[in-house]
């Protein structure tokens, strides 16, 4: 798989790790740490990745997931699996995501759909 991405159960490690961390640390200083680290992932054909992109907007955007956003979208990629959606659009209440079904990938990940325009996507799973 590509060095660029990152799993769902790192980042649920991390936001674990990240909750117990001292107040004086800022989660922006942990995050980096963990952006800039090469990670490669095996195992579980279920898992889904992040890419370095969506990382990197994760970020950008201030957008902190929890793991229960982690299992929604572990369900909508089961959904558009089921329904052969290759590049499925996923919105939930707090989050915007373009996906591989193919990679278990996230592609990109935003916060809201104003102003936006989504092409090369074939189906949307409403979350």
């Amino acid at each position: 798989m590509d060095n660029n991405i990152i799993s769902s159960k790192r980042i649920e490690a991390f936001l674990n790790t990240t909750r117990n961390q001292h107040k004086n640390k800022t989660e922006g200083n942990e995050f980096d740490k963990m952006l800039n680290t090469k990670l490669k992932v095996k195992g579980d054909e279920k898992e889904i990745t992040f890419s370095k992109h969506s990382m990197e907007r994760l970020q950008k955007r201030n957008i902190n997931l929890k793991e229960e956003d982690i299992k929604k979208l572990e369900n909508a990629f089961e959904k558009a699996e089921e329904k052969n959606i290759k590049t499925p659009l996923i919105v939930s209440d707090n989050l915007i995501c373009v996906a591989d079904t193919k990679s278990r990938t996230i592609i990109t990940v935003m916060d809201t759909m104003k102003d936006k325009v989504f092409t090369n996507v074939d189906g949307v799973v409403n979350i």
